[in-house]
């Protein structure tokens, strides 16, 4: 009971928008309904497309949070050395998170092992912590 409560809490964020790119091999993915899927694949490839989604943004986010700090870096760097280094340290700390995030996802996908929902649950266990990580990077844009 807690698999399948966990599992639908983690995945409540793949069913809501359809998501059709062309492959880089110029083939079109095969269409999927992410509204209402109709077959574990389906949910699969629609969970994996929610986690490039939250990925790619979360990656913005981050790239435009370096570039603000970078800023403020070089704009403080003459009032001494401790006014200097958040670029630095956020690169550690993102660096950091993307470990725990793998080991974290990876401690829940266990859970499922055999199992053919497994892609999904990891998929969107790391589409969860991607937006999630997106709205902590977006403090540094405020």
């Amino acid at each position: 009971m807690i698999r399948m409560t966990t599992a639908a809490t983690l995945g409540l964020a793949i069913f809501t928008a359809a998501f059709s790119q062309p492959e880089a091999n110029g083939q079109q993915e095969p269409v999927r309904n992410c509204a209402d899927p109709f077959s574990q694949a389906e949910i699969n490839m629609c969970a994996q497309a929610d986690y490039d989604a939250a990925d790619k943004e979360m990656q913005t986010v981050l790239t435009l949070a370096l570039e603000q700090l970078r800023k403020q870096d070089q704009s403080s760097a003459d009032l001494g050395p401790q006014y200097v280094g958040a670029e630095l340290l956020l690169i550690k700390s993102q660096a950091a998170w993307a470990a725990s995030r793998s080991d974290f996802c990876a401690a829940h996908e266990i859970l499922f092992y055999g199992g053919s929902m497994r892609p999904a649950v990891s998929s969107s266990c790391l589409a969860l912590l991607a937006r999630s990580r997106a709205e902590e990077l977006r403090t540094f844009l405020e």
